[in-house]
């Protein structure tokens, strides 16, 4: 099975969906900020679906919302102070969960920090380039990609829930889950569930009762990843994976019994450590040639978390505007690519 056409159909989806903005909206907590709103959930009430809203860096994170419209929330990254190439340090941070309900379907949600959780109840909603705890998905044609995943609680890191939810893309992240006891998974599937799993890196500790991919069904397609400690469970297509033991089948393009210290420049290190290493076995291992891993495939894990829109570091207003009064904004943006 070739996966090119699936991220490139993805690709193509979000880049349109993306540009296709309505009205822009600012959120700006900082002291004496020049946003229309200083918080989510003033901006959430006032947009209409369709509408952009921008989420200024700040040293105070933001509150988490539940959304009910079709929303594109980008903040500024996250990590900025490893990866560099960023005009600012500061970073837009989330705490608490941000749910996605009915309405909010074909909503985008890229670039945040703050270690925050996204619980998923609907359809066609896309989660990208954020620092996350954990993802839980119910709902079909949802997105998951190029997002930083570390679960430090109890449970998996992303988790289909029940419910024959089907059209799911994990691809090109970072999951690992600290919790050294209990179930505490990379991520959870269910027999009904369709998901699509593309150059994912997946780290377990509790390697005894954790799965580092769990109970995928036969219908799953797990592509490319590598599990660098971490149980596999299930009857899905696995093709051209890499694990530390033998976890995955042999053949099919399959590598295992793999010491990791060969692959990665330090696979102890999640932030920064993960790149292919000169003469890496990862390197061209993969489907069609490519990478195996995050930095691999057609979406390639992007350092920093940069949305694929110009980063907002800089706003200047000689007035403050509210909800229903223009703004006069001069805007300094960094371009970032998709």
């Amino acid at each position: 099975m070739n996966i090119r056409s699936i991220i490139s159909v993805i690709s193509i989806s979000v880049l349109i969906s993306t540009a296709m903005f309505g009205k822009v909206w600012i959120v700006d907590n900082n002291p004496n900020g020049v946003g229309n709103f200083t918080t989510l959930s003033a901006a959430h009430n006032t947009a209409i679906s369709g509408d952009t809203i921008y989420v200024y860096p700040s040293l105070t994170a933001y509150a988490a919302i539940t959304l009910t419209k079709q929303l594109y929330i980008f903040g500024s990254g996250f990590d900025l102070n490893l990866h560099g190439g960023q005009a600012t340090t500061t970073v837009s941070s989330i705490y608490a969960t941000m749910a996605f309900n009915n309405g909010s379907q074909g909503s985008v949600m890229a670039g945040f920090d703050g270690q925050f959780g996204i619980d998923i109840n609907t359809s066609n909603i896309t989660i990208k380039r954020n620092d996350l705890y954990a993802v839980d998905i119910a709902g079909s044609q949802t997105k998951i990609f190029q997002n930083e995943i570390v679960q430090n609680f109890l449970g998996g890191a992303i988790v289909i829930r029940p419910g024959g939810y089907s059209d799911i893309l994990i691809a090109n992240n970072k999951i690992v889950n600290l919790i050294n006891d209990g179930n505490c998974d990379g991520i959870e599937s269910q027999n009904d569930a369709i998901p699509t799993i593309l150059n994912n890196v997946v780290k377990i500790t509790n390697t005894t009762t954790s799965y580092a991919l769990q109970n995928l069904s036969s219908s799953s397609i797990v592509i490319n990843n590598i599990v660098i400690l971490g149980n596999v469970s299930g009857n899905a297509v696995f093709q051209y994976n890499m694990a530390n033991a033998s976890q995955f089948p042999a053949g099919n393009g399959n590598i295992i019994n793999v010491n990791m210290v060969n692959v990665f420049d330090d696979p102890n290190n999640y932030e920064t450590g993960w790149h292919l290493k000169p003469g890496s076995p990862a390197i061209g291992a993969g489907q069609n040639g490519t990478d195996i891993g995050i930095y691999g495939g057609d979406a390639p894990y992007v350092d920093g978390g940069y949305p694929g829109i110009p980063a907002i570091y800089f706003i200047d207003a000689e007035v403050v505007g509210g909800p229903g009064n223009d703004l006069n904004v001069i805007f300094k943006a960094k371009s970032n690519k998709e």
